[in-house]
């Protein structure tokens, strides 16, 4: 699944409830953050104005610098925070804390405040964070001065911090569903759509018997149902096309044999030379068509499954080195070298005899078919875990690596002249697979071809 629709699907869902969780945290982060130092600044704005409101007639009797530590002393305020009470050129006229002289015209909320208007300040003293609200103390709604109230806000960043780290908290178990359920969101999609895959891949290849099957009345299960009547279509006319090639391959044969018998008659009875000629063509055409309607009738039956097989523990090389030595004289005509090599003494494996024959010498026959004067054949049996394999090389032709992979299908024919029905190295495949093995070509143009017959020997 590295770039699959699986892959896709998780990381889109995780990837938006990510984003989503993130914005709604930060909003609500960003609420509580408001809300809470909110609190604290209308707190300290309220104290504030509740004391110039309370102290307004004392400041029109007399200056604000000769009562400044008076009034300060006799208001009780309701909240923990230390008090300044400024004049206009921003000196402190009073604090709760003794700090010595201060002059705070620097600081924007006392300008603020001295401007008449709310100021107010955050920063820290070193030891702990500071939250200042400068209220301006009126006359005549004429500013002589203002009040300053600084409160800590240390608890109000812990309690932040601590619902912070809640829910961050449950984001990340959010986010941990999420990704769970996408998964299974994503595999309950593409594991009906693997399925599918394989299901349509071995229709590809020829196995029209396999069927969907349908889980879900959906998009999907209606796509199951599609290929499921597509494969049965296409088996029944599979079945039809076996059954007219077996049926017109079976008709042929009877006017077949009487064109040959009356050409070997013909020709026994005939002097004219030519006309012998022309009877010897019409003879071996006639044999050619009676070996390419037997393989059609071979193949039909090989795929329509009319074929019984008659499978028995047989000696394995002892069947190699008979068809090797029925081969060997045809391939010394041709001045062609055949060998085997890394033969077993005895190797036992349950197969047809006669059908493991036929594949064989249909092999053997490609190989000496195209394989040049002087050329090489080799064959060689050796066991790999628990398979049993045949490898037949040779040093021809070879096969176009177009040509290569089509080359075992049904009347496929390569472009090479010496090219037959394009039948028998697609019997040997299906009488393989029968055997429960594969067969593989190796080859490349020019240097020759190398055919893998692998076996199972858990297979019966």
């Amino acid at each position: 699944m590295k770039k699959g629709i699986k892959k896709r699907l998780v990381w889109s869902y995780l990837l938006l409830i990510i984003f989503t969780v993130v914005l709604y945290e930060t909003i609500i982060l960003s609420a509580l953050y408001t809300y809470y130092m909110g609190g604290v600044k209308q707190v300290l704005r309220d104290q504030g104005k509740m004391f110039s409101s309370f102290y307004e007639q004392y400041f029109e009797t007399g200056m604000l610098s000769d009562q400044a530590e008076g009034l300060l002393r006799q208001y009780h305020f309701n909240v923990g925070a230390q008090v300044q009470i400024i004049d206009m050129d921003g000196s402190v006229l009073a604090n709760t804390h003794e700090q010595g002289p201060l002059i705070l015209t620097a600081l924007e909320d006392v300008k603020a405040a001295l401007g008449g208007t709310t100021g107010y300040w955050t920063g820290s003293n070193g030891k702990e964070k500071l939250l200042a609200v400068t209220e301006p103390l009126f006359v005549h709604d004429e500013p002589i001065g203002a009040i300053r109230l600084i409160s800590s806000i240390d608890n109000l960043y812990s309690v932040f911090i601590h619902n912070s780290l809640i829910l961050a908290g449950i984001g990340f178990i959010v986010i941990v569903l999420v990704a769970i359920f996408s998964f299974f969101l994503a595999v309950s999609i593409t594991k009906p759509i693997s399925e599918i895959t394989f299901a349509a891949e071995q229709m590809a290849a020829g196995f029209f018997s396999t069927r969907i099957p349908k889980k879900k009345d959906d998009e999907i299960g209606k796509l199951a149902d599609t290929l499921n009547f597509m494969a049965r279509e296409v088996e029944k006319h599979e079945q039809l096309k076996n059954e007219f090639i077996a049926s017109v391959s079976h008709e042929l044969r009877t006017p077949l044999t009487s064109v040959k018998g009356w050409a070997v008659t013909l020709h026994s009875l005939s002097e004219d030379q030519m006309f012998k000629e022309g009877l010897e063509i019409i003879s071996n055409e006639s044999d050619r068509l009676n070996m390419m309607l037997g393989d059609l009738l071979d193949l039909s039956s090989l795929s329509t499954g009319k074929v019984e097989y008659v499978f028995a523990e047989e000696d394995l090389s002892k069947l190699v080195t008979e068809v090797t030595g029925q081969i060997i004289p045809r391939a010394n005509r041709q001045k062609v070298s055949l060998e085997t090599m890394s033969m077993p003494d005895s190797l036992i494996v349950k197969l047809d005899r006669n059908r493991m024959k036929q594949v064989l010498i249909n092999i053997l026959d490609n190989a000496l078919k195209f394989t040049p004067q002087y050329g090489k054949i080799t064959v060689k049996i050796y066991t790999k875990e628990a398979f049993t394999m045949i490898e037949i090389a040779d040093t021809g032709k070879g096969i176009s690596p177009e040509d290569l992979p089509e080359i075992t299908k049904k009347f496929y024919k390569g472009k090479l002249r010496e090219s037959g029905t394009g039948l028998g190295l697609a019997i040997c495949n299906e009488i393989i697979q029968a055997h429960g093995g594969t067969l593989e070509l190796k080859s490349e143009l020019g240097k020759g071809t190398t055919a893998v017959i692998s076996l199972d020997n858990g297979k019966k």
